[in-house]
């Protein structure tokens, strides 16, 4: 397994913003437990915990089932994926599939008034073959789950 680190200057390939009507530090609890999430998730199947890995001592490891769909079929894709809290308001998501995939994620929380701003940032490494395809099936997914996180934390209150 390999960690990812950020090349000074590179623009992620896709950011997404969603702005949740709770408290940052209630928004970071939730989303550094996967498990509380991946219903969310349109193309989680099952989730299964790992254990702690000393590249990443303070993240959470997981082992994932997807069923990605392509065209009339659903493809399934098992990757190990790591959230890892960084700070109050930043929490860096991994997650590593073969044949070459690689996602980190950062997220960022933001105080507001009413609530949080939530700020995703996706750099992916992929084949080139693949990394079209991966960019857009992650784009859709991470999109659906901040809605959805955001629709039931808002409407759980």
């Amino acid at each position: 397994m390999e960690i990812l680190s950020l090349e000074p200057g590179r623009a992620p390939d896709f950011e997404l913003e969603v702005r949740i009507g709770i408290a940052p530090a209630e928004l970071r609890a939730f989303l550094i437990d996967l498990h509380r999430y991946a219903s969310l998730h349109p193309f989680i199947e099952s989730i299964e915990d790992l254990p702690e890995h000393p590249a990443l001592p303070s993240a959470r490891f997981h082992r994932v089932v997807d069923r990605i769909p392509m065209g009339p079929l659903r493809l399934r894709a098992v990757y190990v994926a790591a959230l890892e809290p960084v700070s109050p308001t930043e929490v860096h998501g991994h997650a590593w599939q073969s044949p070459g995939i690689r996602l980190r994620t950062l997220y960022r929380l933001d105080a507001l008034p009413e609530g949080t701003r939530l700020t995703e940032r996706c750099f992916v490494d992929a084949p080139a073959l693949l990394r079209r395809f991966v960019v857009e099936r992650a784009r859709r997914a991470h999109g659906e789950t901040l809605d959805g996180m955001r629709r039931l934390l808002e409407h759980s209150r």
